[in-house]
């Protein structure tokens, strides 16, 4: 199927079709009219402000890889000889319209630590901003923030800052100031599970009493469920059993039992 790549002159088309169409119409058999679509004077007053139509990519930018070898070189990872380039896109008319995948240097950053540290996806984390331009508010100078809670995200715009820093620009990796980000993270990670530790320690010394976590919590109510899961099983499984054997029990009852070996 040809693409079409004219949908935006919908109107005028239209125009040219009913002026042609009329005049048709006056040659043949007069008295004949053709009506004019319910939409055509709607979008005639009011035409689009801006071309939406798709437009083809430039697939000179995957026809190769700037960074695979040339043709006839050996690759050191697999041995083999290079015979031709790797196209990177399809150059398929069905796909010369796939949205490109949009991707950030501190995706890297991000998906290196939630990696090395998957327990902190399980940590709360507060999404809503007062004005939406709370992290203009940020200064990752230093990676503790007054209104920001501790998180992986931290260590992402921490590493970026250090980055273009003076003591991290010339290092072509980004590892150096990742690790320093991260060492920076445990110490003030460790420091706050200490005054917590500190703090309810204190509570519990004045005569504090506290009740079960939201852990606790879930746990108790996900093992009530068990329970009650356990007595309906049990009982389905007695009525279950009470109906297969009955009528069994009844024909074998005339039956002489086995010998017991010896």
């Amino acid at each position: 199927m040809k693409l079409q790549t004219d949908a935006i002159q919908v109107a005028q088309r239209t125009a040219h079709l009913l002026r042609a169409g009329q005049k048709t119409i006056r040659r043949g058999s007069p008295g004949g009219s053709i009506s004019e679509p319910a939409w055509f004077k709607v979008v005639a007053a009011n035409p689009p402000t801006q071309n939406l139509q798709q437009k083809l990519r430039n697939l000179d930018v995957f026809q190769s890889s700037p960074k695979s070898p040339p043709v006839g070189e050996k690759k050191r990872s697999t041995g083999l000889y290079v015979t031709r380039y790797k196209q990177k896109f399809s150059t398929r008319a069905q796909h010369m319209y796939r949205i490109r995948d949009v991707k950030y240097f501190e995706d890297k950053i991000r998906n290196a630590f939630y990696e090395q540290h998957p327990w902190e996806l399980a940590r709360p984390k507060v999404v809503i901003e007062n004005d939406g331009n709370d992290a203009a508010k940020f200064d990752w100078s230093t990676i503790s923030q007054e209104n920001k809670r501790l998180d992986g995200e931290s260590v992402v715009q921490r590493t970026l800052f250090l980055l273009k820093s003076a003591e991290f620009k010339g290092n072509e990796s980004w590892t150096d100031a990742y690790d320093q980000a991260r060492l920076e993270f445990y110490r003030l990670r460790m420091r706050e599970e200490a005054e917590l530790e500190v703090a309810a320690e204190e509570a519990t010394m004045f005569g504090s009493v506290f009740g079960p976590s939201y852990l606790e919590h879930g746990i108790n109510a996900e093992q009530k469920v068990i329970d009650e899961w356990i007595v309906q099983a049990t009982e389905a499984t007695k009525a279950k059993k009470a109906q297969l054997s009955g009528p069994v029990s009844f024909e074998n009852d005339n039956e002489p039992e086995a010998p017991v070996a010896n």
